[in-house]
């Protein structure tokens, strides 16, 4: 019976030492791939940052697009907020006038 047992022990580091041994190699291994694979999207990354702020002068006729559409955002807000008001006098107006009729 302690033969059974220590043979099965013995068993279990051997497949305990393989499984770190061939981890180590598999480990190293997909490592690499990962930080080649790392390097390469940070240089891409770098280079899309560098063709942006070398084509910063472009960004600029945007802005100047993006200022137009809030100043006609805002206008067209004035003319919702005065006709609102418009609309809100003559419903205070037909009010007070169906009021005094009765």
């Amino acid at each position: 019976m302690d033969t059974l047992i220590t043979l099965n022990l013995i068993g279990y580091a051997v497949v305990l030492a393989g499984g770190l041994v061939l981890g180590t190699l598999f480990g190293r291994s997909i490592v690499a791939d990962l930080t080649g694979a790392m390097h390469a999207l940070d240089s891409r990354v770098v280079a899309l940052e560098t063709t942006l702020h070398l084509s910063g002068a472009s960004a600029k006729p945007s802005a100047d697009a993006t200022t137009v559409a809030i100043k006609s955002h805002a206008e067209a807000t004035a003319k919702l907020a005065a006709a609102i008001e418009t609309h809100a006098a003559a419903q205070g107006s037909g009010n007070a006038g169906a009021t005094n009729k009765s």
